[in-house]
């Protein structure tokens, strides 16, 4: 009949509950929230004690699966944190959804939020069952109304309805629980539904509701901070200086690629009046149901190999930007939590208005890491849509290798229609020299590389002199000093006088890595240069010294020294060492052993171990405490002593003994709850207690070795739980010391 009573006691909050949350959902998904609700009512059907516990942690663990796919055997020592991590991630992100994303949202866009929903409709639920099942109806009434009443500071209309719900599973607990007739019940409703029709109308036809003194509608638990700063871009090319403001700001974060890559928004294809602007040409919307994306023309069919694409699960911070950065060429977006996602030539993905800050997106990309063998080979072959980045104001150049390819560019700067150009003949002139006899794309573009980096007695100036002229060609003839848009807005001008398709990438550099994500702040904003190879695409190369690095062995731009080091030697068999870090060598297994060997316990081994350890401190330290009673010359004391921890024993095992127990009230409770006779116990601990003083040392050895046998019985016939419950109670530590 009780559990009946707190079954039915249950309902009407949990259909509060369930109301309140699922209308932030559109659609809501109700069968799973159902299933979640009878998760959570189930313990409370489970006589209480240890049973009930063992439920509750079993409905907990059930919860977590349906709402975070966190699957309960990977929480195992060492192994949990694939289930505690992520699910972490999600609750943070889902709290912040909450406040930034227009409500009701979507549960297929915004999965994290939708794990939250029903995690506080178990959550609640369950509180409320736990609750009616102890008889606690006034606390389960107060969980009732913070479950129900929560939802409400989320999102606006309906209130007045739910408040009156909430009100009424409220007051239904209590009623059901503790009403035992007829008649009462009926005046216990008849009271609650007056009460509940005064709050509504007080709520509907007051201004009460409109100018509450606490608008509790308006509450924001995530607590947002107000002065949070954005920050901009402005990716066109600029040569008049810059400056990074003196406090590094987080702009976004990027969790999945092991190694260091460039996160590019967009690239500059067109070079007219001296400097490079996009030129971006729209091919189409991104599918919202489908991930993959069509490759254009410039994108080599092993892209479509999934086995080529790099994950990255990237997280907006303060950049204000409505270009999504991705590494090399995106090929795949989840973009149902995006909105409307266009698609631009050169692999640039545009949304329609920036995204907010804690937005997150998982982009594939193809991110090719040649060996420099490979981009050796490849041979000056390019198709018609890759002469469109030979193009220098209007005029298209000649492809690299191409017959009497040098006196045609020399025709181009005759060329009187083209004089406004001539001014970057010292720029051809020093592309050939540094060059020299090159055979094949990649050995040119590696010699310029190479030059701007070391060789060429360039400096990085964030402030650079100003000069007479085209910017880039008295940054290469005279100045030698400037910024990463100097360095690729040269270097891609030069490759493309060379005959070799090239065009300046922005965006950042790789950032630092911490907790298993690069962090990546406004002081790596960059731009580099990216060259077009058959079979390749296109691939970045970074002339700007000491701004960033990346993995890969094909450029000077390596964070590999052996890399480099191989390629000013001229060694492009590709053969140097290199550890890729996404796949780690199986020669390095040593190595990768000891690092896993160092690494910190994870969290629920931690727990496990303190709980042990707490177990075991109790349980010796009682021991401790009742035995120091026995290190007394007196043999009255030594017995009152054995009295004493036969007493805390009982104690421990939940028979409650009243304070000033006597030897038969320790006798009778040994008999009436474990079945045991312990009148020999008694009777010695009396005689060593009240007998003669001749006696007394004599009879408080019996009393101890009588305590000992009567232990040992009582253990037997205590199951291995009542016994570990009893090891670690503190029930008897409450008693305080007692002198005797």
């Amino acid at each position: 009949m009780h559990r009946a009573r707190t079954l039915v006691a249950c309902v009407l909050p949990a259909l509060a509950v369930s109301v309140s949350w699922l209308r932030l959902e559109q659609p809501a998904e109700i069968r799973e929230a159902l299933t979640l609700v009878a998760l959570a009512l189930a313990p409370a059907l489970v006589p209480s004690g240890w049973r009930r516990a063992l439920a509750a942690v079993t409905a907990i663990l059930g919860a977590g699966w349906i709402a975070f796919g966190a699957q309960p055997w990977e929480l195992l020592p060492y192994r949990d944190e694939r289930v505690l991590q992520p699910v972490a991630t999600a609750v943070g992100q889902g709290i912040g959804d909450f406040y930034r994303i227009l409500l009701p949202f979507s549960p297929a866009a915004t999965p994290e939020m939708h794990g939250l929903v029903l995690t506080a409709i178990f959550g609640f639920v369950l509180a409320v069952a736990l609750l009616a099942a102890a008889s606690r109806p006034l606390g389960a009434a107060a969980v009732t109304v913070a479950g129900a009443g929560w939802a409400a500071t989320l999102a606006d209309g309906q209130t007045v309805v739910l408040g009156a719900l909430a009100l009424a599973a409220a007051l239904s607990t209590p009623l059901i629980l503790r009403v035992r007739s007829g008649p009462s019940l009926v005046a216990g409703l008849a009271a609650g539904a007056a009460v509940i029709a005064g709050a509504v109308w007080a709520s509907s036809a007051t201004t009460v509701a409109r100018e509450a003194a606490l608008n509790w509608e308006s509450w924001d638990f995530h607590k947002i901070s107000a002065d949070a700063t954005g920050v901009r871009f402005a990716w066109d090319s600029n040569y008049d200086g810059i400056r990074f403001p003196p406090t590094k700001t987080v702009v976004l974060t990027v969790e999945g690629p092991e190694q260091a890559r460039y996160w590019r928004t967009s690239t500059l294809d067109l070079f007219a009046s001296d400097h490079w602007f996009e030129d971006l040409l729209w091919l189409g919307r991104v599918q919202a149901d489908s991930d993959a994306m069509p490759l254009d023309r410039l994108t080599p069919a092993r892209a479509a190999n999934r086995e080529n694409w790099l994950e990255q699960r990237i997280e907006v911070k303060a950049l204000v930007d409505d270009r999504l950065a991705a590494a090399g060429t995106p090929v795949a977006l989840d973009s149902r939590r995006l909105g409307n996602v266009f698609r631009l030539s050169g692999g640039v993905l545009r949304v329609r208005s920036p995204l907010g800050e804690g937005q997150r997106y998982r982009v594939w990309s193809y991110a090719p890491d040649p060996a420099p063998a490979v981009l050796a080979a490849s041979k000056p072959r390019y198709p018609t849509s890759a002469r469109r980045y030979l193009g220098l104001d209007g005029r298209n150049f000649p492809v690299f290798g191409s017959p009497r390819r040098d006196l045609a560019v020399r025709e181009l700067f005759a060329d009187p229609a083209y004089d406004s150009f001539a001014a970057y003949t010292p720029l051809y002139e020093t592309a050939v020299r540094v060059t020299g006899s090159t055979k094949n794309p990649y050995s040119a573009v590696l010699a310029l590389e190479s030059w701007f980096r070391s060789r060429g007695g360039f400096v990085y100036d964030e402030q650079p002199p100003s000069a007479d002229g085209p910017p880039l060609v008295s940054f290469v003839t005279e100045t030698k000093a400037g910024y990463c848009q100097h360095y690729a807005g040269a270097m891609a001008v030069m490759l493309r006088l060379l005959g070799i398709p090239a065009r300046v990438a922005v965006g950042f550099t790789s950032g630092t890595r911490k907790d298993g994500k690069w962090v990546v702040t406004d002081h790596e904003a960059h731009a580099w240069v990216e060259v077009w190879f058959a079979g390749q695409g296109w691939v970045p190369f970074d002339p700007t010294p000491g701004r960033g690095t990346f993995g890969g062995t094909y450029s000077f731009a390596s964070d590999s020294k052996d890399a480099v080091a191989a390629l000013r030697r001229g060694d492009l068999s590709g053969a140097t060492p290199f550890i890729d870090r996404e796949r780690p060598d199986l020669a390095d297994r040593a190595r990768v052993r000891a690092a896993a060997k160092e690494r910190g316990p994870s969290l629920f081994a931690f727990a496990l171990g303190m709980g042990t350890l707490w177990a075991v401190a109790v349980g010796l330290g009682k021991a401790v405490f009742h035995r120091a009673r026995h290190l007394t010359r007196d043999p009255r004391r030594a017995a009152t002593a054995s009295r004493r921890e036969l007493e805390a024993f009982l104690c421990d095992q939940g028979i409650a003994m009243p304070l000033c127990a006597t030897l038969d009230d320790l006798r009778r409770a040994v008999s009436d709850e474990l079945g045991l006779d312990g009148a020999r116990f008694a009777e010695a601990a009396a005689h060593a207690r009240f007998g003669p003083p001749a006696d007394s040392r004599s009879g408080s050895r019996a009393a101890r070795r009588e305590l000992r046998a009567l232990l040992r019985r009582i253990r037997t016939q205590l199951s291995l739980w009542a016994r570990f419950r009893g090891f670690v109670s503190l029930r008897s530590l409450r008693r305080g010391w007692q002198s005797p």
